[in-house]
């Protein structure tokens, strides 16, 4: 019996392909692990920590044979080039989103942290309906 590895995926990826490995690992489709990650993230953040924890040690499928500390080195250095490249849009859209979740929160009167599961619908039928296009 061949042992089954984590790897991330270059083929299904929409940051780093950390989802897409957990998925092809659990045989689970992708879009399940990234609103668990996300969900993660509107529960206190771990979701992010865990994620940039497993982009770090977990190896992409090219490689297979490299030495954990041939993995680290690479993938540290992959996530300090991805945070230079997109960071500043991250932050932006970070901003704009806490500056919008405290608008409504201020305008509404209402306590926003009850309907986090609204946005975790919004969120994911934003990351499924491009992918459905595409297809």
């Amino acid at each position: 019996m061949t042992e089954q590895r984590l790897f991330r995926s270059s083929s299904n990826r929409l940051i780093a392909g950390v989802c897409g490995g957990l998925g092809k690992f659990f045989a689970v489709d992708p879009t399940i692990v990234r609103l668990v990650f996300l969900l993660l993230l509107f529960l206190g953040g771990g979701g992010f920590l865990l994620y940039l924890i497993l982009w770090i040690i977990v190896p992409e499928e090219q490689q297979a044979g490299a030495t954990p500390q041939a993995v680290v080195a690479t993938n540290t250095q992959e996530l300090a080039q991805s945070a230079a490249r997109h960071g500043p849009v991250v932050f932006a859209v970070i901003l704009i989103f806490l500056g919008v979740w405290f608008l409504l929160q201020n305008l509404l009167h209402i306590d926003l942290g009850q309907l986090w599961p609204v946005i975790l619908i919004i969120i994911g039928l934003a990351l499924l309906i491009p992918g459905m296009r595409r297809s």
